[in-house]
């Protein structure tokens, strides 16, 4: 039976940035990723996760070394934007607070579908294993110092590795904590939804070019930044994406504005839109929307991530608290 170093179950963002930081601390360490999904992968993804603040942007810039790809491939980030007040008001009227100028610490706005398909590229190049295609069977972690083992299907076959290291990088699934009893609630009781459109939804378009002062008063484009509309019990991001798209989500407090009143389709979304942000409904309301995906009572915790016995959860396998952070 094979034995590897390291296994890192889950080829998404948060495994496959791990197995290009552990090469560059490991350089002689065996180490394979299993994944699902194989390539080529959809270059609209459905994943969360496109506006990097200042330290996600350092670390892959800086450590895992992809500042000319990121600069070449991706938007820069005009930082956090936020319009305050009445949805119902002229967005010119609303409080702004916001960059006017880029920051010195870059940061990006991802579209996640081409990054993680170069982070795929760069994992074969650094040695690394990355079986696609390969669907996990079971996890047996070793109670002694012995190696764990793992069993997992390939091509319809039953193959098994043992490791010294096993990470849980599978998302959502969090194989690992379900095994070991360690998830926990939070309390913070939010659900999302987000969707992608074609083309360039910008703030600047809700506001009337007869506005002089308003658009001037910013001396870069507000498009760039993450920006937020934010209400009572709610905010609605809009995030530009490189291929000159437009993600937009909308985040609720459970208690105020329940799920259902926004999230059982592209449809409800844009009905609720015109409700608490009707300029950015009408500005989306003919549009079709490249994908929709939601998310209800997304927040969690656990009891622990990582352990001597050779074991850690990692991404949205470990904790998730808010889209925001």
């Amino acid at each position: 039976m094979k034995h590897e170093d390291i296994v890192i179950c889950g080829g998404g963002l948060a495994g496959l940035t791990l197995a290009l930081q552990l090469r560059q601390e490991l350089p002689e360490a065996s180490i394979t990723i299993i994944e699902k999904e194989k390539r080529p992968l959809p270059v609209a993804t459905h994943k969360i996760g496109e506006s990097t603040v200042e330290i996600g942007g350092h670390y892959l810039s800086h450590v895992l070394g992809l500042q000319e790809y990121l600069e070449k491939e991706h938007l820069p980030k005009l930082g956090l934007r936020y319009f305050y007040g009445d949805g119902k008001e002229p967005l010119e009227n609303r409080p702004e607070l916001g960059a006017s100028m880029f920051s010195p610490v870059p940061s990006y706005q991802l579209d996640r579908g081409p990054l993680e398909l170069h982070l795929r590229d760069l994992v074969i190049q650094n040695r690394i294993d990355l079986l696609e295609g390969a669907s996990l069977k079971e996890i047996t972690l070793s109670e002694t110092d012995g190696p764990h083992q793992i069993s997992y299907t390939i091509n319809d076959e039953l193959q098994e590795v043992t490791t010294t290291w096993v990470v849980d990088a599978m998302g959502r699934r969090r194989y690992l904590q379900t095994r070991l009893g360690l998830k926990k609630e939070c309390g913070h009781n939010a659900s999302s939804v987000w969707f992608r459109l074609e083309g360039r939804i910008s703030v600047n378009d809700l506001v009337p070019q007869s506005k002089k002062d308003w658009h001037k008063r910013n001396t870069e484009d507000r498009f760039l930044s993450t920006n937020h509309l934010m209400g009572n019990g709610y905010w609605v991001w809009l995030i530009p994406l490189s291929p000159g798209n437009t993600s937009i989500g909308i985040v609720t407090q459970n208690e105020i504005h329940p799920f259902e009143t926004y999230g059982r389709s592209y449809e409800t979304s844009v009905d609720w839109l015109h409700k608490h942000e009707p300029l950015l409904a009408k500005r989306i309301e003919n549009l079709k929307p490249m994908d929709f995906k939601k998310m209800k009572n997304y927040s969690y915790t656990s009891s622990q991530i990582y352990s001597e016995n050779r074991w850690a959860c990692v991404g949205e396998s470990s904790i998730f608290s808010d889209p925001f952070y």
